[in-house]
């Protein structure tokens, strides 16, 4: 039987959650989020994140403040906030303590989000673990590739490290992609083999290294995945992370 994530829009029975309860969730919610800020420069890793929170419907909870990364890399305060100088970054409210209220890591920020609006309660235990599969395949294996060997086409110029990282995607990381997500050009979602409708954060978090292995013509021998990278681009949602 499919389980819908409540990334969408759902039918009041698919959680079986009361109005009280929904309620209490959405006052618990807007508790954790209240005041808080999420950095934010587009087109990087920050977007899958702002695309979250556009499916979750939170942008009206957090704050989305767009950085470049000149001021990111440079500026006195934001260093002070986050020593690290990346994005995304969520600063929660009760001031910049470093350790107290600041989250950094993509993939913390996701589970935060999930957990604090309770959008995947009805999946089962091995759902949620499939999604997180994926958003760390794709984190320690799809982003590397790919993100660096798209740096290298703008920045330093290196097209031997781009044919060798093409070689790695087009004969390793691609194929790897399509068999553990069974996709095929029909798609529809990630997660839709395991019995999940609907577009996840795995979708999300994946779209950005996709969408920079498109740029290079890396997809071109996998139309499973250039079919779904073009179902999460036609989500609302995706332009307004990316633009």
């Amino acid at each position: 039987t499919a389980i819908t994530c409540a990334l969408r829009t759902l039918p009041a029975a698919s959680f079986r959650i009361t109005t009280a309860s929904r309620a209490v969730r959405r006052q618990s919610t807007m508790e954790t989020l209240e005041d808080s800020v999420l950095y934010h420069i587009p087109k990087t890793s920050s977007a899958p994140v702002v695309q979250l929170i556009h499916e979750l419907q939170l942008q009206d909870d957090i704050q989305i403040e767009t950085l470049s990364f000149d001021h990111v890399r440079t500026d006195v305060k934001y260093g002070a906030l986050n020593p690290k100088r990346s994005v995304p970054a969520l600063k929660l409210r009760g001031g910049a303590s470093y350790t107290g209220s600041l989250i950094t890591e993509s993939g913390a920020i996701i589970s935060l989000l999930l957990e604090v609006t309770g959008e995947c309660a009805a999946w089962s235990s091995v759902q949620r673990t499939k999604m997180w599969e994926s958003i760390f395949y794709t984190g320690t294996t799809v982003f590397p590739v790919v993100v660096k060997a798209y740096l290298k086409t703008i920045e330093e110029q290196d097209a031997t490290y781009v044919e060798e990282a093409q070689k790695t995607f087009v004969e390793t990381v691609a194929p790897l992609l399509i068999r553990q997500h069974s996709l095929d050009p029909s798609g529809p979602w990630l997660l839709s083999a395991g019995g999940v409708e609907g577009p996840t954060a795995a979708d999300f978090v994946l779209a950005k290294p996709l969408g920079n292995a498109r740029a290079m013509g890396w997809l071109a021998d996998f139309p499973a995945l250039e079919a779904w990278l073009d179902r999460v681009k036609k989500l609302p949602s995706y332009e307004k992370a990316y633009s």
